[in-house]
């Protein structure tokens, strides 16, 4: 490689949106398990966010100078020397390590056995937007909620990112899906194939439900109270899953049902079945935004004022 720097976006230390700097790196070499990525696009995600902060140094602590970017998308440059399953040229898509460099950056290396080949019929670029939303939704839904063909879940906050992933993959599966949302966002669950919604700012959830559900997929941000009054419209055995807040286990428990917080993680089968249904035109991402590495610094800014929804592709490999 005739360049052993690049660009990328690093922060130094803990803190807001103001510690992030766009700046030159040293490009980082593949181990022999590993592979190096031409960067194609990240995408913005509200745990790059926390990690920047600091809300998880007890427990995840970062070595600084830090990349964020838990997603990516690009083209395999350079392989390791143990790396048989792929080769320079190949389009791949990654949930990554998040205790390692991101994909922030127009280079990444990653571990061969935690990529999978990208989506064929799906623009590179917008393929960033799928590997961490896509399996937050597929582990709250079928590997923690279990849920069935013809079982009735209610997603809330259900014209994000992940919610919007959630609505397609639960209709295949076969549910009837529920989904709360703003006015604005109603017609965007309709195409979507949402069998009821919700809008939240004219109906309280437990009141237009007489009907109890199976299964729980909260993403939205709501106090403890607010939590507790969704554990009710659950069936005895049912689940609650929450990526955002914890309901209160007690009260759960009390119900004979059960509340989960869960934590996505990378899982190369999963995301393999996903690129299928992608392929297939069962599923595609809602990207609600495109910006280019330079501007990730602005993204996080605005998600610390609220002003970030959706999925927000970053892309890396067209920097003018």
């Amino acid at each position: 490689m005739t360049n052993s720097t690049m660009k990328a976006v690093r922060i130094h230390e803990y803190g807001t949106s103001d510690v992030i700097r766009y700046e030159e790196a040293p490009i980082p070499e593949p181990a022999a398990d590993e592979v190096l990525i031409k960067v194609s696009a990240t995408s913005f995600n509200p745990f790059d966010a926390q990690l920047r902060s600091g809300a998880f140094k007890p427990f995840l602590p970062l070595q600084f100078p830090f990349i964020p970017g838990v997603n990516v998308s690009g083209t395999i440059t350079q392989t390791g020397s143990l790396v048989s399953a792929f080769q320079p040229g190949d389009a791949v898509f990654a949930f990554l390590n998040v205790a390692q460099n991101g994909a922030s950056a127009e280079y990444v290396v990653s571990k061969a056995a935690d990529l999978v080949a990208a989506p064929r019929n799906m623009d590179l670029h917008d393929a960033a937007a799928i590997p961490n939303a896509a399996l937050t939704a597929w582990q709250a839904l079928f590997e923690l909620g279990n849920l069935q063909p013809g079982q009735r879940v209610l997603i809330t906050a259900a014209s994000g990112g992940v919610g919007t992933l959630a609505v397609q993959l639960a209709k295949w599966k076969g549910a009837y899906v529920i989904g709360t949302t703003s006015s604005r966002k109603i017609d965007l669950l309709e195409k979507l194939g949402v069998d009821q919604i919700i809008d939240y700012t004219h109906e309280s959830i437990t009141e237009a439900l007489p009907e109890k559900v199976d299964l729980i997929f909260n993403l939205s941000p709501a106090g403890s109270a607010e939590l507790g009054s969704l554990l009710y419209l659950l069936h005895r055995g049912g689940s609650f899953i929450s990526v955002v807040g914890a309901a209160d286990e007690q009260l759960a428990e009390s119900l004979g049902i059960r509340a989960i917080r869960a934590n996505s993680h990378p899982d190369v089968q999963q995301l393999t079945e996903i690129a299928r249904l992608i392929d297939a035109g069962v599923i595609q991402p809602i990207i609600t935004e495109r910006v280019r590495l330079h501007e990730l610094a602005d993204v996080h800014r605005r998600y610390e004022n609220k002003q970030v929804t959706g999925r927000v592709v970053v892309i890396v490999d067209e920097q003018n």
